[in-house]
């Protein structure tokens, strides 16, 4: 999940692995992109480069100004009410893992608004069994060491601290404090209940879903 309170000087550093070819793959062809959550523009970049037009979303308006190259729209996703609709949105960086089941339907109205009749939207969450495995991990990516540790679930709630480490260019702590783990059952009734239907989970972890409007 994006923690809000990380700061931009990390954001700068982290890159897109995967996720614009898998965007790319899954949406139309022809459609433009809604970023909800754009950040810096860590994907926002890379769906430019493959040709993409992107309209980004964020609440920072300091996050906004190193996005370049695509429209930019200061907000909170909840409040958003653009009056025109788009063939896809994103809703990502498990964003909808929130603990209160009514931020969670904000975000997916927020999502079914500006959703196209042909439209698709994509949304990134934790995987339902994220947690039950409390082993300390480690990893290298954008060449920053990401390390996992203290991960414990309490019910559905999962807690865990991240480490980036990115040498002489700095080292960030985040504290994961209570992110709402969904089961498939909960994820298809809360875009039910915000007038979405799920098209197909996109990957076996079912950590990527489509979603189209009712």
């Amino acid at each position: 999940m994006r923690d809000p309170a990380a700061p931009i000087e990390l954001y700068r550093l982290l890159e897109a692995p995967d996720e614009p070819e898998l965007i790319d793959r899954e949406l139309p062809e022809d459609a433009e992109i809604l970023e909800l959550g754009a950040g810096s523009g860590r994907i926002t970049h890379a769906l430019i480069a493959l040709g993409r037009r992107v309209v980004a979303v964020d609440f920072k308006g300091e996050m906004l100004e190193l996005i370049k190259g695509a429209e930019k729209i200061e907000a909170h996703i909840e409040d958003l009410d653009l009056g025109r609709s788009f063939g896809g949105v994103l809703l990502m960086s498990n964003l909808i893992n929130q603990r209160d089941p009514s931020e969670r339907l904000a975000l997916l109205r927020a999502v079914q608004r500006h959703l196209g009749p042909h439209g698709v939207a994509l949304i990134e969450r934790y995987d339902p069994g994220t947690g039950e495995d409390p082993t300390p991990t480690e990893q290298q990516r954008y060449g920053i060491t990401i390390r996992k540790f203290d991960i414990h679930r309490e019910g559905k709630l999962l807690y865990q601290k991240i480490e980036y480490d990115a040498g002489v260019r700095g080292r960030w702590m985040v504290d994961l404090e209570g992110a709402r783990i969904l089961t498939d059952d909960e994820m298809l009734a809360d875009l039910t209940a915000a007038g979405l239907r799920l098209l197909r989970w996109i990957d076996d972890r079912h950590r990527w879903l489509a979603a189209a409007l009712r």
